[in-house]
């Protein structure tokens, strides 16, 4: 008899004063490579440039009844840097929140995608 894995638990994620159930993470990272060509027609790379790397997070937050203050500190939280995340072990320092989506269903919870932009290198957690 096998056992196949079907389900995983949301990971509380806190960003700010925001506890978010995250259910699902998105990484993504970018270099800028400066490029000249020489004399004799090969390239040349002058310089590069890390960009932050970007993480969207999706999931719920709990806000009972009262869905407008979660909104309230997301939009306050939005362009406003020096916010520190831990996914899995993984934390991310110095985030800046770019942009956010926020869905209300009717129910007590309150559906919301985050995006973030982290400018320092992602490091492991000690345990």
């Amino acid at each position: 008899m096998s056992s196949t894995l079907s389900h995983r638990e949301a990971v509380p994620v806190a960003v700010g004063s925001i506890t978010l159930y995250c259910e699902s993470f998105k990484a993504s990272a970018a270099t800028s490579l400066y490029e000249q060509p020489t004399i004799t027609g090969a390239t040349l790379l002058t310089n590069t440039c890390v960009k932050s790397s970007k993480l969207l997070l999706s999931g719920r937050v709990y806000c009972g009844d009262a869905a407008l203050p979660v909104l309230v500190q997301l939009n306050n939280m939005t362009g406003t840097g020096g916010i520190t995340i831990v996914y899995r072990g993984v934390r991310f320092r110095n985030c800046t929140v770019q942009s956010y989506t926020a869905e209300d269903r009717g129910d007590d919870m309150l559906y919301v995608s985050l995006t973030l932009a982290c400018l320092e290198p992602a490091e492991n957690v000690e345990v």
